[in-house]
């Protein structure tokens, strides 16, 4: 093999070979690993499945055990145990250890187990017991009797409330969005991004870090108002193996001075603590203003604890993927641009003819509708969003309605009447080009001007003006 030194590359060509059931080749690649590093856990691990797939029992309850007096909190070390205890028929010592891989690693299903213990990863989530209390603190006392807590007020610490998120789900959890990327149209590189930068990794770590790439990071996507931004967001939520939080700015601002940042700054750290998680802000130009465009200085602290928070100075951002949405793009701080922030940024657009052909057709289904031609109404809402698309059947069918109850007998919608309200109608779109073309003036050069302007400029885009 390439590069045989490189340990992460051995740990996932050993994993390959246990995927293939190469089991000798699999106990020789994951040696010469620990040949590297006598202390490495996942080739540890690897040793001891190559042992449970073998028939020895005995030998890979001794490994895991290994592995979890170095890594007490190694999910998989549980599991491979629970495996081992429930083929040594002890089904409560099997259940134990199931649960606490469970409750280490949200992202961790098992089917082939949970139908052998007759129990499911989320109900050991459910049945995880509460958080010990926080150890006294033991530094020597400040002169006078003075208690440090009183001494040092840090607005962070020991929040006057129980934070607790609107929109938090777990994996498996039923009230999860149902609505996935495939119910989505369009929008391949948002969705292969959000796969790269959150999925990918939790399906091949060892390859991400074989390349020397982490999980998380940010992306900006931003576009004209009912283009699908929320949409894709929601999806985000049915389509990710992990945690998923989004934040409404009712969460956010608060009339008291300091308690606005605190509230941010509390709900990254419920990401931190729940990570791998992926955190949404929609709206997000409501709370990362450019701040040479603010007075007050309220909101000029808010952008600075968002910076601070997105730069993870006090704590570590790994395995958080942090998404904006909005429709003001230029509105947003330029510090918000720089690596390791927002610097992935995905311009959302119109949706081109496929698409429009993709939602006149969902927004048809099951409503009277005669003489229908889906070639005449894609031409004649070229522009159109989404949110002008569904107008467009809305009003039509209202018009409709309003006809069958007046004569008293049933009115269909006709194409003929889709067109008219098509015609009528002004397309939201048109209003925000016209803002972008105002901005683009006075922005520096930036790359999402120019996507913008490269749409702008396509001559399927430039040669139609509402």
């Amino acid at each position: 093999m390439q590069s045989p030194n490189n340990l992460s590359l051995l740990l996932l060509y050993g994993r390959a070979c246990l995927e293939e059931l190469h089991l000798d080749e699999a106990r020789e690649v994951f040696t010469r690993a620990l040949e590297q590093d006598p202390d490495q856990t996942d080739a540890m691990l690897g040793i001891a499945k190559v042992s449970f797939m073998e028939g020895d029992t005995s030998g890979a309850a001794v490994r895991a055990e290994r592995v979890l007096f170095l890594e007490p909190s190694n999910a998989q070390a549980h599991l491979l145990l629970s495996r081992v205890y429930l083929s040594e028929h002890d089904r409560n010592k099997a259940i134990e250890h199931f649960d606490r891989a469970a409750q280490i690693d949200g992202t961790m299903s098992d089917p082939a187990l949970e139908r052998e213990l007759g129990r499911t990863a989320r109900d050991a989530r459910k049945t995880a017991p509460a958080p010990a209390p926080e150890p006294a603190n033991q530094e020597a006392p400040l002169p006078g009797g003075v208690d440090a807590d009183e001494f040092f007020d840090d607005p962070f610490d020991d929040p006057p409330y129980d934070w607790r998120p609107e929109t938090f789900y777990a994996p498996g959890d039923p009230e999860r969005s149902r609505v996935t990327f495939a119910d989505v149209g369009g929008m391949e590189e948002l969705k292969e991004e959000i796969r790269l930068k959150i999925t990918y990794p939790l399906q091949f770590p060892d390859l991400y870090k074989a390349y020397g790439r982490k999980t998380g990071g940010g992306i900006l996507i931003y576009g004209p108002p009912g283009c699908g931004k929320t949409l894709i967001l929601r999806a985000v939520a049915g389509e990710v193996p992990c945690n998923y939080l989004a934040v409404g700015l009712h969460e956010i601002f608060d009339p008291y001075f300091g308690s606005t940042e605190r509230n941010l700054h509390q709900i990254f750290e419920t990401a931190r603590a729940n990570a791998p998680c992926v955190l949404v802000f929609d709206d997000l130009d409501s709370l990362a203003q450019d701040r040479r465009q603010i007075r007050e200085s309220q909101m000029r602290n808010l952008v600075n604890q968002f910076l601070h928070e997105m730069d993870g100075i006090r704590s570590e951002n790994q395995r958080i993927l942090v998404i904006g949405a909005t429709n003001q793009p230029w509105a947003l701080d330029p510090a918000f641009r720089r690596p390791g922030r927002f610097d992935q940024a995905i311009f959302v657009p119109p949706p081109d003819a496929p698409a429009r052909a993709q939602i006149i057709e969902l927004f048809a289904k099951d409503k009277p509708i005669s003489n229908f031609d889906n070639a005449a109404l894609i031409e004649a809402t070229n522009g159109f969003s989404g949110a002008d698309l569904k107008w467009v059947f809305d009003r039509a069918a209202e018009l409709a309605l309003s006809a069958a109850i007046h004569s008293g007998q049933p009115v269909p919608i006709t194409l003929e009447l889709l067109l008219a309200v098509a015609k009528a109608h002004e397309p939201t779109t048109q209003t925000w080009f016209e803002g972008v073309r105002t901005h683009e003036q006075q922005a520096a050069p930036d790359s999402i001007f120019n996507d913008m302007r490269k749409f702008l400029n396509a001559p399927s885009n430039s040669k139609k003006e509402r």
